[in-house]
C-alpha cells in the first residue's frame, strides 16, 4: 500500500471521527484484536524467509524481547518524570512500546530494502506485538491484584507460560493443516484452510488464554516451512493472491479504523504527558537501534541498517486496541488513550514520511 493511501484512509477516518464522535472506537478496539489481527499477522508471518529468520534470530529477539522492556521502562520513566502516576507511566510505557507491524510491511514491501533487514525489522514489530500483549496482561493483572513480590513472579510465570504454549499450539495447528491441504491442489480448500487455521489458531489461543499472537506468527511461519521442507504440499499461486488482496483490504480497514479511532482532541489533551512519552520511544529507539542491536549483530551491524532501524519505530492500531480496551474501572484510563492517541498519530506521521526517505537516502550503502 502507498504512503499516500495510509494517510489518506487514515485522514478519511479521522474526518468519520469528527462527524460521529465515539462512534467507531469500541468497534475498532474488538475489530483489530478479533477480526484483522489474524489474518494480517499470518500473512507476514507466512511471507518471512525462514532461513533468513533463523540467522537473524538474534537481532530480532533482542529488538523484541530486551527492547519492549527497555522501552517500557524509558518510557515509564520519562513520563514519571512530569509526574504521571507510575503504574500509569510504566502500563503506558508498555502499550505504546509494540512497532506497528501494518505500517512497516506496507512501507518495507515497497521499498528496495536488503530481505535480511527486512526480515528484522517486520520480525521485530510482529513478535515485540505478541510480547507487548503479554506485557500488558501481566502489569495489568499486577495493577489490578495489587503489587506483590509473589504476585508478580506468579504472573511472569503465567506469561512465559502463555507464550510457550501459544507457540507450540501454533507449530502444531500448522502440521495438522498441512497434513489436511496435503493432497488437495485446488484454490478453494487451501484458501479456507489457511484462512480457518489463522482463526482458529489466534482464537483458540485467545479462548485456553495463550498468545494468540505468538501462536498465529508460530503458525504461519511452520505452515510455510512445512509447504517448503517437510511435506508435499504445493500452494497454488492463486492462494498467494487470495491472501495479497486480503492483506490489502484488512490493511485498508484498519488504517480507516485508526484513523476513525483517532479523537483529534484527546491526542492534544496531555501535551506535557504526551511529549514525554515521544521523547521516551526516540531515546528507546536510539539505544536500540545503536546499542543493543549492534551487540546483537556483531560485526554485521552495518551503519545504514541501523540507521533504518532507529526510525522504523511506528506505533498504531495494537497500542490503541491496548489502550481503549482497559477496564473503565481503571484510575488512569483516560490519560493513558490519551497519551497513545498523541503518540500513535504522531509516529503514524513521523514513519510514513522518515522511513521511505531515509530508505532511499541510503540504499547505496545497504550492502
Amino acid at each position: 500500500m502507498p504512503l499516500w493511501a495510509m494517510l489518506l484512509l487514515i485522514a478519511l477516518g479521522a474526518g468519520v471521527e469528527s462527524a460521529e464522535p465515539g462512534r467507531f472506537a469500541y468497534a475498532f478496539g474488538a475489530a483489530t484484536l478479533y477480526v484483522f489481527l489474524p489474518p494480517l499477522l499470518f500473512e507476514a508471518a507466512w511471507n518471512l524467509d525462514a532461513d533468513e529468520l533463523l540467522r537473524r534470530w538474534r537481532p530480532i529477539v533482542t529488538l523484541a524481547v530486551p527492547g519492549v522492556a527497555i522501552t517500557t521502562l524509558i518510557v515509564g520513566a520519562a513520563m514519571w518524570l512530569v509526574h504521571v502516576p507510575l503504574p500509569a507511566a510504566v502500563l503506558v510505557g508498555a502499550i505504546v512500546s509494540a512497532t506497528d507491524p501494518i505500517a512497516i510491511v506496507a512501507i518495507f514491501r515497497r521499498m528496495p530494502v536488503p530481505a535480511a533487514l527486512s526480515t528484522i525489522v517486520q520480525s521485530e514489530a510482529l513478535l515485540n506485538d505478541a510480547v507487548v500483549v503479554v506485557a500488558y496482561r501481566a502489569i495489568l493483572a499486577a495493577l489490578l491484584a495489587g503489587f506483590s513480590a509473589r504476585g508478580e513472579l506468579g504472573i511472569a510465570f503465567v506469561a512465559c507460560a502463555q507464550v510457550a504454549a501459544g507457540i507450540a499450539l501454533g507449530i502444531g495447528a500448522a502440521y495438522l493443516v498441512a497434513l489436511a491441504l496435503r493432497r488437495q491442489d485446488r484454490d478453494a480448500p487451501q484458501m479456507i484452510g489457511t484462512l480457518a487455521g489463522a482463526f482458529v489458531t489466534y482464537l483458540g489461543a485467545d479462548f485456553v488464554h495463550c498468545s494468540g499472537i505468538f501462536a498465529t506468527i508460530a503458525f504461519g511461519i511452520a505452515l510455510r516451512a512445512y509447504e517448503r521442507r517437510f511435506i508435499e504440499l504445493s500452494i497454488a499461486r492463486d492462494v498467494e493472491r487470495f491472501w495479497d488482496v486480503l492483506a490489502l483490504a484488512a490493511n485498508a480497514c484498519v488504517f480507516f479504523l485508526t484513523g476513525a479511532a483517532l479523537d483529534i482532541s484527546h491526542a492534544f489533551s496531555r501535551p506535557l504527558a504526551a511529549v514525554a512519552a515521544l521523547f521516551g520511544i526516540a531515546v528507546a529507539r536510539l539505544v536500540l537501534a545503536y546499542a543493543l542491536t549492534p551487540l546483537a549483530m556483531g560485526t554485521e551491524a552495518k551503519p545504514a541498517w541501523l540507521h533504518v532501524i532507529r526510525v522504523a519505530g511506528a506505533r498504531g492500531a495494537l497500542s490503541l486496541a491496548l489502550a481503549i480496551a482497559l477496564p473503565a474501572t481503571l484510575a488512569f484510563r483516560d490519560l493513558a488513550i490519551d497519551v497513545t492517541f498523541a503518540v500513535v498519530l504522531a509516529t503514524l506521521l513521523a514513519s510514513a514520511l522518515v522511513v521511505p526517505r531515509t530508505i532511499r537516502r541510503l540504499a547505496g550503502q545497504f550492502d
